[in-house]
């Protein structure tokens, strides 16, 4: 029989690891909105999280980018026609299992600016990170991977 440890959910919320995680998604997603900001350029962290699947993910179709980044689809696509608007991503028509989709696809203009905001933006990820040991954020990493696994199991998206 496999010996589980018991965790006693405390019964203020803001004591329990769901509401330290929710206030630290307000910490990064105000760091993501300030960072935008302060540089005065015209894009949203989820424009730039979109941005980064696309190159990751090539061919990638609005459907499979709404699961990765956790939106609906019909955010996704206004988040997909901003970028085509400011020239950072086009859409290319295609067949996936005989359908047709439109796949999408990073312009060279939006791979050259994705670069450059992710080179200054990781030097600020490192000044945070520095205060931790490698070994710590690996640790953590897989911990939130270990979470994610469970939630998703739990809570459903409309996508």
């Amino acid at each position: 029989m496999e010996n589980k440890i018991k965790h006693n959910v405390p019964e203020d919320f803001s004591k329990t690891v769901f509401y330290k995680i929710e206030q630290l998604s307000i910490y990064i997603q105000t760091l993501g909105k300030n960072f935008f900001e302060i540089r005065n350029v015209d894009l949203t962290s989820d424009e730039f999280a979109a941005m980064n699947f696309i190159i990751n993910n090539p061919n990638i179709c609005q459907r499979d980018l709404a699961k990765l980044m956790l939106r609906d689809r019909v955010r996704t696509g206004r988040i997909i026609t901003s970028l085509e608007d400011k020239g950072f991503v086009k859409r290319i028509n295609g067949t996936k299992n005989n359908r047709l989709i439109r796949s999408l696809k990073i312009t060279s203009l939006g791979k050259k600016f994705y670069d450059k905001q992710f080179n200054i933006m990781s030097q600020v990820f490192e000044k945070i990170l520095d205060k931790f040991s490698e070994e710590k954020m690996e640790e953590l990493i897989e911990n939130l991977n270990e979470l994610e696994n469970a939630l998703s199991e739990v809570v459903e998206f409309k996508i």
